[in-house]
């Protein structure tokens, strides 16, 4: 009887789907890997994990004069059945969803929207576990949590963003995040901005994006600038990522359990000022070449010139992973790889690590529907 109802249901609903120009699109990604970090208390452990898993509903209504409506709706989910919090996976609309209007002019769209530094991800290219990012290996390391903890990368909550037509190869992108939360006698928190520019043009590429986040830390703004290069054509893929990071935030702060967010900060020179300014410099590289269904690739990056307040500190870090893509069709990928992160000794106090390097080993299926 169950069967029968909702096989009725499906019915009933197909002229309204064929009606509203509905796609339903989405990436089944699942592997092996084996992963030695925080997460495993640098110990060696293997299991199934899920590869940022998508399933995801589009579509558009013409409103005549050049008009049109569009809108969006993704959810991240884990098909290795463990449940994950954050933006990632567990909630529905949990990736980008978002209804607006496209025409002439460009678009402009309401809702949680890719910001501009996950737009200028160049030298990303290679799949890892849905926990990589958490456990330290995330690569390259600009979508790494840095010490004073990270923003961008990722989607804007609250978020309006204007995407401009193409005009000679050049595009621009501006955004805006609202934030809710702001304590008695506080300013707003949470409110983003991000500008962005790029130009293409027979293979070669290049981009910057601006993204800034106010009133981090009483009425400290923090701010990321990130340029990127590189070529995509006849086989070979070549890029390279600059970033410069201000970060604000409390390097004095407690963990819940009374123990130091940033460990060993009492044997610094670091003032307790509840206000403390994170700078750092990132730079990326990556390198692919298809040879038929095959394509090598190879990403390396560092971090550097880390100051708080102006005091250099020990707290860079190096990264390279390598991977080798083989495409059983045009729809599904196999890929094996392999990834590390040395933190300098710096790093690797302050963050609370046992050792000094976390590694991974992975092999994972996508198929793309």
């Amino acid at each position: 009887m169950k069967k029968l109802v909702l096989a009725a249901a499906i019915a009933a609903a197909m002229p309204v789907l064929a009606h509203a120009d509905v796609t339903i699109y989405g990436s089944i990604r699942a592997g092996l890997d084996s992963m030695k970090s925080t997460d495993t208390s640098f110990k060696s452990s293997t299991g199934v994990d899920d590869f940022a898993s998508r399933i995801g509903f589009k579509g558009n209504e013409d409103l005549g004069n050049g008009l049109k409506a569009i809108w969006q709706v993704e959810t991240g989910m884990n098909v290795d059945g463990v449940a994950t919090s954050g933006t990632g996976a567990g909630t529905f609309a949990n990736r980008t969803s978002f209804v607006g209007v496209e025409g002439g002019f460009g678009k402009v769209r309401l809702g949680y929207i890719d910001d501009v530094l996950g737009e200028t991800e160049s030298t990303d290219n290679l799949y890892g576990p849905r926990r990589d990012a958490s456990t330290g290996i995330a690569f390259p390391l600009y979508e790494g949590t840095d010490v004073f903890g990270a923003y961008g990368d990722s989607r804007v909550k609250n978020g309006v963003r204007y995407d401009s037509p193409d005009l000679n190869g050049f595009n621009a992108i501006v955004q805006l995040g609202s934030g809710e939360s702001q304590v008695a006698g506080g300013k707003k928190t949470g409110n983003t901005l991000g500008t962005r520019l790029a130009y293409a043009n027979s293979g070669f590429f290049g981009a910057y994006a601006y993204m800034a986040k106010y009133n981090t830390v009483a009425d400290h703004n923090s701010g990321i600038h990130r340029v990127e290069f590189g070529y995509d054509a006849n086989n070979l893929y070549l890029a390279a990522t600059l970033q410069r990071s201000s970060l604000w935030g409390n390097a004095w702060a407690t963990n819940t359990d009374g123990s130091q967010a940033v460990a060993g900060i009492a044997n610094t020179t670091v003032a307790n000022t509840g206000a403390n300014k994170l700078t750092s410099n990132v730079w990326a590289v990556n390198v692919a070449y298809t040879i038929g269904a095959f394509k090598p690739s190879f990403v390396y990056s560092k971090r550097s010139s880390v100051k708080v307040d102006g005091q250099s500190q020990d707290w860079g870090a190096t990264q390279w992973a390598a991977a080798l893509d083989y495409s059983l069709s045009k729809r599904t990928m196999f890929e094996a790889g392999y990834g590390q992160v040395k933190e300098d000794k710096g790093a690797q106090t302050a963050m609370g690590w046992a050792q000094d390097k976390a590694t991974i080993t992975w092999v994972m299926l996508k198929h793309n529907f």
